[in-house]
């Protein structure tokens, strides 16, 4: 499968090799059930709940609303995207972000 315009090709390298820890790039930020992989991981390793958001008609043009919540550390962490996919994989980044630095 081929990225779409909604993909970020420099987040799905990320979560590739930081989150995943794969060789070799999937297109996470385009791909509802590659975007699902990442969901689990997040959950299983980082015991984080994810709460996902539509709002249409939104003025920022960022439909969709995804956050990871760490209840052992009692934060979210936000991403926001016009594609479900690409808000999860962008909060999936904040939260490994944060996490892995405390």
């Amino acid at each position: 499968m081929a990225p779409s315009e909604y993909s970020e090709p420099e987040l799905d390298n990320f979560i590739s090799e930081k989150i995943m820890d794969k060789q070799g790039t999937l297109f996470y930020t385009s791909n509802i059930t590659e975007t699902w992989q990442v969901v689990e991981k997040m959950m299983r390793k980082y015991f984080c709940e994810l709460k996902l958001d539509v709002f249409l008609g939104g003025v920022s043009g960022d439909l969709w609303v995804a956050s990871f919540y760490n209840p052992m550390k009692c934060k979210r962490f936000e991403g926001r995207g016009k594609t479900a996919p690409l808000a999860i994989c962008r909060a999936a980044r904040e939260a490994f972000s944060s996490l892995m630095a405390q």
